[in-house]
């Protein structure tokens, strides 16, 4: 860091760019950026003349390490930004109170490093580097020696961990936040053994999701001795609905009972759409067994990555109307006879 970079500058980065990370990085992306740019601009290493603006961009470090590497901090940070994660915001019909930074960046440096003091730190990391490069150096002449340089070794992981979300088709239609419990193994304090943790994470529902959708949440996993944390997969199920049933991915199928006489006077169709508003399609024709009414925008909408939960104008498929006719189980010989004269008239 130069002391030409200005207090301005650092109040104008999110906390990605302050950790110098995209925003799909994972949770140990996250710990390693922190750790090394904590020990990169501690205040305790910086000259005078550079100890305020390194004491600041250290702070803004722990609070941007502090929302990121919290689940539910990041989901609500993710969506909402830094307004939605300083005022709070409404899930589950419950307010959700904002958060506040304590300007604890020391506090938080020693939780994570486990000393307050940089200096061994730093003289650690040279030794531990030092040594991990006389270890690649012997691997290397071995390699030469039995002339296996072209061999590729793979980094090993743990296999993803893929859990089922129910959605019912209003939730898929509308977007929607839902928090998921899963169980997960983690590395014991012990750092041996592994033991079964109950785990909470927010799953934001895009418009038109279905049950091929699937979000991905790195490293978020299982633990595994030795090998990098699995993936958390989260997959859509999508529940039956009562009234509607999804085909071709954004098109939907409504079944219509209407009696006799309502066929043969094609009255309008009312009906409540999967968004709660009250829609009328006017019929102008006879009703049949075989009649499908087609109406174009009322289908589901059609999910693109660039939008999210609360996008109102968004592109969606068609609805179609197709009619169930209740016929009467009696008619009286009277009446039978006038609407018989009545259709042979027409």
């Amino acid at each position: 860091m130069s002391s030409q970079i200005s207090l301005s500058s650092l109040n104008q980065k999110d906390h990605y760019e302050i950790l110098e990370l995209p925003r799909n990085c994972s949770q140990e992306e996250i710990s390693e950026s922190y750790r090394k740019l904590s020990l990169k601009y501690h205040p305790k290493i910086a000259s005078p003349e550079n100890s305020a603006l390194y004491e600041y961009y250290f702070q803004k470090l722990g609070e941007a390490y502090e929302v990121l590497s919290d689940p539910k901090k990041k989901e609500i940070f993710d969506i909402y930004g830094k307004e939605g994660l300083k005022n709070g915001i409404m899930k589950n019909g419950k307010q959700i109170e904002g958060y506040r930074y304590l300007g604890n960046g020391h506090e938080i440096f020693e939780k994570f490093m486990g000393t307050s003091n940089p200096f061994a730190l730093i003289r650690e990391n040279e030794k531990i580097n030092k040594e991990i490069k006389e270890k690649e150096n012997i691997v290397i002449d071995a390699a030469q020696q039995n002339n296996e340089n072209k061999k590729e070794v793979k980094e090993r992981k743990e296999k993803d961990f893929v859990i089922e979300l129910e959605c019912s088709l209003e939730e898929l239609y509308n977007g929607c936040i839902k928090n998921v419990k899963y169980t997960r193994k983690k590395i014991s304090s012990d750092s041996v053994t592994l033991e079964d943790v109950e785990e909470n994470i927010d799953v934001e529902i895009l418009r038109g999701y279905d049950k091929n959708s699937t979000i991905r949440f790195k490293g978020m996993g299982n633990e595994c001795l030795g090998e990098k944390n699995s993936d958390l997969i989260v997959k859509i199920k999508e529940k039956k609905n009562n009234s509607f049933k999804r085909v071709n991915k954004n098109d939907l199928i409504y079944i219509h009972e209407i009696t006799l006489a309502q066929a043969l006077n094609g009255d309008p169709v009312r009906l409540t759409t999967l968004d709660n508003r009250k829609i009328s399609i006017s019929i102008d024709e006879i009703i049949s067994p075989s009649t499908i009414k087609k109406v174009p925008g009322e289908g589901m909408p059609i999910f693109k990555k660039e939008l999210s939960v609360r996008n109102l104008e968004i592109e969606k498929g068609d609805l179609y109307i197709k009619f169930h006719i209740i016929f009467p189980e009696y008619i009286d010989p009277v009446r039978k006879m006038e609407i018989s004269k009545l259709l042979d008239n027409e």
